[in-house]
């Protein structure tokens, strides 16, 4: 049902936008897309599906051995899954995946896959307070821009700073992190975060001791986000939308995938295509409609690719959805 609801409002909200803008003026701009930027764009699938793959195997390496065959077919799969079925399952499917085939219990194994996801939600802020620090520096910033900017910065900060909590910051050498997690601890309502803050720093101990090198995969997660970006910019130079300031890029850009996560839509369908109209003012809103209709493509296309190797792995988000329920308290106390 809460499918359904999104999937109702996702076509509500493109439906709104493409009766806002001018549909003639759209088609032209599509129609006079620059065909070598967009194949650049498109070829920058071949990076990012491989840098994904590779930060994979080594977290599924320090249990159990993946071949580069078996790591893309399972990001393509999970792509499929995230788009067509509820709550993130492709993503957590990679966890049963982790427990079956390797010598973890299924909440340190989610515990594995809620820490890479949660690293790439950590990256992409600091990507963005960076443009937003460099915005408010050269005083690039007025009216619409300015408020978005300050929402960027908040929401960067929080993030950054909430994944370095988690996962980088050893809690008994930062006495205000330790009293929280116990003052946390006495609560019954809070007692859940604090389960989650100890299974955190359990998982970053447990990669560590089996050998994970955490400046690799954030380095890896680095360049993962470097290639996204570099295809979203891409997206924009194939409709012809230029100058294009590159710290507005970096921190507009950002704040609209974040808009995105907002679980309202399917894959922020909808919520990110209005997101990025209303953040590059300077552009015709027909301009920024068709950049938003390619860069959902980041989207589509994975998912189809993965649509040969569904049916392998839909097994293991069945077998989530299975054990789900009595798992839940597990993953965050594991």
């Amino acid at each position: 049902m809460k499918r359904l609801i999104s999937f109702i409002i996702s076509i509500g909200l493109l439906a709104l936008l493409f009766y806002r803008v001018d549909r003639v003026q759209l088609l032209a701009y599509l129609k006079g897309t620059h065909w070598g930027w967009f194949a650049l764009a498109l070829f920058m699938f071949v990076p990012q599906i491989g840098l994904i793959a590779w930060r994979w195997r080594r977290l599924v390496g320090l249990f159990a051995q993946v071949s580069w065959g078996e790591a893309i077919q399972q990001i393509l799969a999970s792509n499929t899954m995230n788009l067509i079925l509820p709550s993130k399952l492709g993503d957590l499917a990679k966890g049963v995946f982790l427990h079956r085939m390797g010598r973890l219990d299924l909440g340190r194994a989610m515990n594995v896959v809620i820490f890479e996801k949660l690293l790439d939600v950590a990256t992409l802020a600091a990507f963005m307070l960076a443009g937003v620090s460099a915005l408010f520096i050269r005083g690039d910033l007025s009216g619409l821009l300015r408020h978005a900017a300050v929402m960027a910065a908040l929401l960067g900060v929080l993030a950054v700073g909430g994944v370095a909590a988690l996962y980088f910051m050893p809690a008994e050498k930062v006495p205000v992190l330790n009293r929280l997690i116990a003052w946390l601890a006495t609560k019954p309502r809070l007692r859940r975060i604090e389960r989650f803050f100890r299974a955190s720093h359990e998982t970053i101990a447990l990669l560590q001791s089996r050998g994970a090198r955490r400046d690799i995969i954030c380095a890896l997660s680095v360049a993962i986000w470097v290639a996204h970006l570099v295809q979203i910019y891409f997206f924009f130079l194939a409709l012809g939308a230029r100058p294009l300031p590159l710290f507005q890029f970096a921190t507009m850009v950002p704040l609209a995938i974040f808009i995105g996560l907002i679980p309202l839509t399917i894959a922020g369908f909808g919520t990110r295509d209005n997101a990025l109209v209303a953040l590059f003012p300077q552009f015709s809103p027909s301009l920024m409609v068709g950049v938003a209709l390619y860069v959902n493509l980041r989207y589509i296309l994975p998912a189809i690719a993965g649509l040969p190797y569904l049916n392998r792995y839909l097994v293991y988000a069945r077998e989530y959805a299975q054990t789900s329920s009595p798992h839940r308290s597990h993953v965050a106390s594991s």
